[in-house]
């Protein structure tokens, strides 16, 4: 029976977050310490903000404002604790975290702006060595910066940095792009039955989705096509493999969506 790694409560594994290392968690714990974070550093950069003012200006503050320095000092400690959970948190999380701009702005302040292939210094993109769909993680050993040059000359154009172009490899694929690519034109929803590779039944998904591209296969040759957009059933971005999904369509219109969404929940 699975828990949650923050609750230590029952998760339900099928509509809760599956972490890349086998724990699962409430979608609603994160929620919280996310919502606790957001809270503190708002109640923090007010008390700078009443001390730098009090430099210029003398200003009456009531009682309910001051806060003591015991109460920053232990707001901080709490702040210090909730960013580190959060962080190993988002290390396994099967979509790519919320900090991903952060983790970008480490690597370049360890070994600055340069591109791994070519070791040039040049404006660089996050990407992962291990992509999450093949068993990588979000931690920063598994994370590499690449210039947009080098990317483009393994790859291909347009796998991640542009317009998407279906090779002549993946015509098998062509009716669901193009399904998928009319949905994107027109802000509609897809709706799909999508197995991982370690489930053992089909589980539907309505996805909101943004952009298709291919994801190298670092432990065999070629590449996996993929989607990237929205879960409804997640309730964040998600990366889908086509070659995993069954039954995909066009959702017609946004009325009535709910209605399949609480049918799997």
């Amino acid at each position: 029976m699975p828990y949650c790694t923050v609750c230590k409560q029952y998760a339900d594994y099928e509509y809760d977050i599956n972490l890349a290392y086998g724990d699962y968690l409430h979608t609603s714990c994160l929620i919280k310490l996310q919502m606790r974070k957001d809270e503190i550093e708002v109640i923090l950069r007010r008390q700078d903000a009443q001390l730098l003012s009090s430099l210029f200006v003398r200003t009456e503050v009531s009682d309910r404002e001051v806060i003591s320095e015991e109460d920053v000092e232990s707001l901080s400690d709490e702040l210090t604790k909730l960013k580190n959970t959060l962080s190993s948190i988002y290390d396994f999380l099967p979509n790519w975290p919320p900090d991903w701009n952060e983790r970008k702005l480490h690597l370049i302040q360890q070994n600055g702006s340069i591109c791994l292939s070519c070791g040039e210094e040049r404006d660089v993109y996050l990407i992962h060595e291990i992509p999450l769909c093949e068993g990588g993680t979000n931690e920063l050993e598994n994370l590499e910066l690449i210039c947009k040059p080098c990317y483009e000359g393994m790859y291909g154009k347009g796998d991640i940095f542009g317009s998407f172009t279906l090779k002549a490899s993946q015509s098998e694929f062509s009716e669901q792009v193009a399904e998928i690519q009319y949905a994107m034109d027109n802000s509609q929803k897809i709706r799909f039955d999508y197995k991982k590779p370690s489930a053992k039944t089909w589980m539907m998904r309505v996805v909101v989705p943004e952009r298709l591209f291919n994801i190298p296969n670092n432990r065999e040759s070629g590449e996996t096509l993929c989607v990237e957009g929205f879960c409804e059933l997640r309730q964040a971005n998600r990366v889908f493999a086509l070659e995993r999904m069954q039954a995909l369509e066009v959702v017609p219109d946004y009325n009535g969506l709910e209605k399949y969404v609480d049918t799997y929940q």
